[in-house]
């Protein structure tokens, strides 16, 4: 297989989103690489899958924590009572039978960048290449009195599992009449779960089965960040009566004995609180040297996702730097993208060709009712004078109204992706 040819293999295998075989056989390859990747999400897995389409002599590990996917994106159907858990949750039995991906269900404890190894409880796992894809760490160091224990009345709800399937729970559950209360931190942070989503179809369910209950939202930000417009028109029509919206409203402090979460101008006391902290990239990469000074994401190289810090290093995902990525959402559609840029980088370092410039696309969905949803979508691509991923000019659009069918797209839109992942 000539240079060419091999390119244009991948090109068209990756920008098409549609891998399948493999382009590296046997007789080319050169002594088989380790690639070990931390987290099996969106962006881990697209990532993982990749590099064994790419080339399935290579070896793939990946080490999560968790024994099943779990899917951010939908979440909150759940939350909203559409959806349960069940409906977004997945087994990664197809990835290990069919690809040879291997998993290592343990917490890493430890990256050592010099010795080139994740540490767990009862591994120490060497890598030639690593892929980071830890998604994001709620940040509660800016809210007076709390306290982990505070989870149960304070669920953020913002990895799908547990606090997910809670916080359902206590809406369900919470008397005609009460009222809940929703934090947004400044952006950014990981979306979806989208926290203007959550509130709308929240507002939806209290609106059919407790009709005089309430939902008071405190936005750190000074209005709505993603699709303002359509949200706000949605709930002026719809939930005028049961949404009230307060902006620069920052939660700065708790009090779990009576339900109380405080924001500099007053205590809101609520039935059920809803409390979604600023966030940043994990401290165990801040620990393995991967996170600059005074700031809270990781640097990459946007080109690749190749850490700025450390050789052999690709971080991909919410953790990444806007920064240095460019003004990207931290996405679930990202992530996937961001995951088939660098499983081909990380082939193509391997063999030793030349890197393809990255392309990505997104489209963000959200419900505004049970019934009805919007959508925005765009497409990137990096930019060689401005060294960062931006979009590209004309391939951007948001949905005009909501409608029905945009609720259908959402979730035809989840099934494919997550067949994409993890078929």
């Amino acid at each position: 297989m000539n240079r060419r040819s091999f390119l244009s293999s991948l090109f068209y295998g990756v920008s098409s989103f549609g891998l399948s075989g493999s382009i590296i056989s046997q007789s080319y390859a050169k002594p088989l690489a380790k690639v070990v990747i931390l987290g099996g999400g969106w962006g881990g897995l697209s990532a993982a899958k990749t590099i064994k389409l790419l080339s399935p002599e290579v070896e793939v590990i990946v080490v999560e924590k968790e024994n099943m996917f779990r899917s951010c994106p939908i979440s909150n159907w759940v939350i909203g009572q559409l959806k349960s858990m069940e409906d977004i949750t997945f087994k990664y039995d197809r990835l290990k039978n069919v690809y040879g991906i291997k998993f290592i269900n343990e917490e890493v404890l430890e990256i050592n960048i010099d010795k080139k190894s994740l540490i767990t409880k009862n591994y120490n796992i060497n890598y030639d290449k690593l892929i980071l894809s830890p998604g994001v760490e709620l940040d509660y160091s800016s809210i007076d009195n709390w306290n982990a224990s505070f989870l149960n009345t304070f669920p953020a709800a913002w990895k799908a599992g547990k606090e997910t399937e809670l916080l359902a729970y206590k809406i369900k559950n919470m008397s005609n009449g009460g009222v809940i209360s929703i934090s947004i931190p400044l952006s950014p942070y990981r979306c979806p779960p989208g926290p203007y989503e959550r509130i709308s179809l929240i507002a939806s369910y209290i609106k059919k089965y407790k009709p005089a209950s309430k939902l008071i939202v405190l936005d750190a930000n000074q209005k709505i960040v993603s699709k303002g417009k359509l949200f706000k028109k949605a709930w002026d029509q719809m939930y005028s009566d049961i949404i009230e919206y307060r902006s620069d409203s920052r939660v700065v402090e708790v009090n779990p004995k009576k339900g109380i979460l405080s924001t500099d101008f007053d205590d809101i006391i609520c039935d059920v609180a809803n409390l979604i902290p600023p966030q940043k990239a994990p401290k165990l990469l801040d620990n393995a040297g991967l996170i600059k000074k005074n700031e809270s994401w990781a640097s990459v190289n946007p080109y690749d996702f190749k850490s700025t810090l450390a050789q052999d290093v690709f971080i991909i995902g919410d953790s990444t730097s806007q920064i240095s990525v460019g003004k990207v959402p931290k996405s679930g559609y990202i992530a996937n993208s961001m995951g088939k840029v660098c499983g081909l980088a990380v082939i193509c370092e391997i063999f030793d060709k030349v890197k393809l410039s990255p392309s990505m696309i997104n489209t963000c969905y959200s419900l505004i009712s049970s019934e009805e949803g919007i959508s925005v979508s765009a497409v990137y691509s990096y930019n060689e004078d401005l060294q960062k991923i931006v979009s590209v000019d004309g391939a951007s659009g948001l949905s005009p109204e909501s409608s029905s069918i945009i609720k259908d797209n959402a979730w035809d839109w989840a099934q494919s992706i997550w067949a994409d992942m993890l078929s």
